[in-house]
């Protein structure tokens, strides 16, 4: 015989708890938990005391989860595998129940405030969209820009700059495009694109410096096992990227993210996981929902979405170098920080080179040392 209890946690959260077997037939039982799921957004249900019941049973709790969000707490295998047949997350404890739900509350509540964010349409992203295309022209990039002063200005004063300055001056927008050439072109719109996200989240210094750091080096890796100018080109967009998730967490929940850093300085734990315990969900998920909203290409949402996991092989060219980069600058600056010299030769192996320094820390440091960026605004 089945036994229904409820209980509300703290937080005002519902848990059901289910004990006994559960008897197909027995109606009135089945009435009441469907009753009690009316009444509620969402349930922790928990099955530890569970002793049987059929796989009609799963789903019909499956069935209810379609009103209900509901989150199974279980470590028996069976109820397991049948909570998988039936579409429902199982967790091991109320903790982690609990938290995964209050990931989908900071998640549904991000996304109702990122209505008021406008669609990222810079005029930088849209450069930079069309010199991806095969096609692209010096022409049709100068009539793009020619009534945008900010950026016309930029174009010709870093092309009469004593870096890239020859001996007669660029005095048209065309002539000083041409002087840079593709390349350099990408890299200034690259860093207006990067800016403006950083202002749309009022990002701290010390944040957009960490996103410049980590694109250098992770495109200095990159170079170093030979990859190509597009490879190149991609890892250094998502080293800048890579934590707009964490970005919009703290301008959206300043308060909150105050205790993420507490965590993370005063018990050593990764930036990710102390977000996990603060909001149930981390920068990753939060970038990623970022970058559909944004239309970022598919790879850029890859390396903003895995580069702590690293769970998405198919990304591995462009994650890895961004993984070692981003670890090796927290590590420089006392951060808590995962291994990452394992990584680092697991992509001079996907790209079949043989690592090519001996002391990683110091040839690192160096190519941020000698790090020439005529780019930077």
């Amino acid at each position: 015989m089945a036994e229904l209890q409820l209980e509300t946690l703290s937080g005002g959260v519902t848990q059901v708890s289910i004990k006994g077997k559960v008897n197909d037939l027995d109606h009135q039982f089945l009435s009441s938990v469907s009753n009690v799921s009316k009444k509620l957004s969402h349930i922790l249900m928990d099955l530890s005391g569970f002793q049987g019941g059929s796989e009609k049973f799963f789903t019909f709790l499956s069935e209810l989860s379609e009103r209900t969000k509901m989150k199974i707490i279980t470590q028996d295998k069976e109820v397991i595998s049948s909570c998988q047949v039936a579409g429902l997350p199982t967790f091991p404890s109320v903790k982690s129940a609990a938290l995964s739900l209050a990931g989908d509350e900071a998640i549904g509540l991000l996304k109702s405030k990122l209505r008021d964010v406008p669609i990222l349409n810079t005029e930088a992203y849209g450069l930079l969209t069309y010199m991806d295309q095969p096609d692209w022209t010096f022409k049709k990039i100068e009539m793009m820009v020619k009534d945008k002063p900010g950026l016309c200005s930029q174009i010709l004063r870093i092309a009469n700059s004593a870096y890239f300055r020859r001996s007669n001056k660029a005095e048209t927008l065309e002539q000083a495009m041409v002087l840079l050439g593709h390349s350099n072109l990408r890299q200034i719109f690259f860093f207006n694109f990067y800016f403006s996200v950083g202002d749309l989240f009022r990002a701290q210094k010390e944040v957009i410096r960490h996103g410049q750091d980590c694109s250098s080096l992770a495109e200095f890796i990159c170079k170093a096992a030979e990859g190509s100018p597009d490879e190149c080109a991609k890892v250094r967009m998502g080293g800048l990227l890579h934590d707009i998730g964490s970005q919009a967490l703290s301008f959206f929940f300043p308060q909150q993210y105050e205790k993420v850093r507490a965590i993370s300085k005063n018990e050593s734990k990764l930036s990710y996981v102390a977000e996990l315990l603060i909001f149930g969900t981390e920068h990753q998920k939060v970038g990623s929902i970022l970058a559909e909203k944004w239309n970022f290409p598919a790879y850029l949402s890859g390396i903003i979405g895995d580069h702590h996991y690293l769970q998405a092989e198919t990304w591995n060219l462009f994650t890895l170098p961004v993984f070692c980069a981003n670890n090796f600058l927290h590590e420089r600056d006392n951060i808590p920080f995962a291994p990452y010299q394992k990584n680092l030769e697991d992509y001079f192996s996907l790209k079949k080179k043989e690592l090519p320094w001996q002391d990683i820390k110091a040839e690192f440091s160096k190519a941020l040392a000698e790090k020439v960026n005529p780019f930077e605004l």
